[in-house]
């Protein structure tokens, strides 16, 4: 399989608001984790993230992962300020229930 270094999540999900959208971002960046190779994921044109994409992606990779894996291997580029807050925030209210290393 080939995997695409640069993505944009907007070309991965068509919205950033439900369950279904996070568990194709969880699947497209998964391998990258595993493995342990690098994914720049672009976040232009990115809508707004609900809680149950980010729970479903982002959570469900740090739960099966680990938060120093996916750390070292997801890399988000072309954000806004918003995007960083919003993820911050998430993280920090989900990292104490975090079930992985």
């Amino acid at each position: 399989m080939t995997i695409d270094p640069t993505p944009t999540l907007m070309s991965i999900v068509t919205g950033t608001s439900t369950n279904a959208e996070g568990d194709a971002l969880y699947a497209a960046l998964l391998p990258y984790v595993r493995t342990g190779q690098v994914v720049r994921l672009s976040l232009h044109g990115a809508t707004p993230m609900a809680t149950s994409f980010l729970n479903t992606s982002f959570g469900q990779l740090i739960d099966d992962c680990g938060l120093n894996a996916v750390r070292a291997s997801v890399k988000l580029v072309q954000y806004v300020p918003s995007h960083a807050l919003r993820l911050k925030e998430y993280l920090d209210h989900y990292l104490p229930y975090a079930t992985a290393a």
